[in-house]
């Protein structure tokens, strides 16, 4: 590869939350019931399940030293906070969303806090935040695709799978004391690789 060739070469990144393993694989069989109910084009792998940050798109192979460098900054402002699973929701027309997620409940003043100064340290590089209200979601499919229209309301009847207490309390409730970056890679399964994961200092 030439210099020039080097310096056109970019990765399709975004900053995220990663799920813990046991927290993927209860969205996981929670997705696996809904999928035989409701018929979306595409179902995320589970290993790709995650909150995004911040979308950082195309980015040069030359900035993205400097770029995480600027994000590990963050670690020793940012204390780890605690965060659950929550009710299924979507995006998109009623009767045929673009978007099936699973919310996230807990302490997301401190999520937000995170969004904010991860969007502060990307800013005087040149990333531009997002002008739409920040709300954390773990995509779980998209593009509604069957002949009868949407029922919302059938969602209700998979909430208890996430949100349900008792013995289930600690599988959908975790820790957050990180963050990662992932690159997209097209048509790859799964598609997200973590190029760096920064954890939290400030304990």
């Amino acid at each position: 590869m030439n210099n020039t060739d080097a310096a056109r070469k970019s990765e399709r990144l975004f900053v995220a939350i990663r799920l813990p393993r046991i927290q993927r694989e209860l969205l996981e069989n929670a997705a696996s019931r809904v999928s035989s109910d409701m018929k979306f084009a595409k179902w995320t792998h589970s290993e790709d399940y995650h909150i995004t940050v911040q979308f950082l798109g195309d980015t040069p192979v030359g900035d993205i030293p400097g770029l995480l460098d600027a994000l590990k900054g963050i670690s020793g402002k940012q204390s780890p906070f605690h965060l659950n699973l929550d009710h299924f929701g979507t995006f998109g027309p009623a009767s045929a969303p673009r978007v099936l997620w699973a919310g996230v409940s807990g302490e997301l003043d401190k999520l937000k806090e995170l969004q904010k100064n991860v969007v502060s340290a990307t800013g005087p590089l040149g990333f531009i935040a997002e002008t739409r209200e920040y709300n954390p979601h773990i995509t779980l499919a998209r593009k509604y695709r069957d002949q009868e229209p949407f029922a919302a309301q059938r969602l209700q009847e998979y909430d208890a799978l996430v949100t349900k207490t008792g013995n289930e309390c600690s599988s959908k409730g975790w820790t957050v004391d990180a963050f990662v970056v992932y690159a997209t890679k097209m048509h790859a399964i799964p598609m997200y690789e973590v190029i760096e994961k920064v954890t939290f200092f400030n304990k």
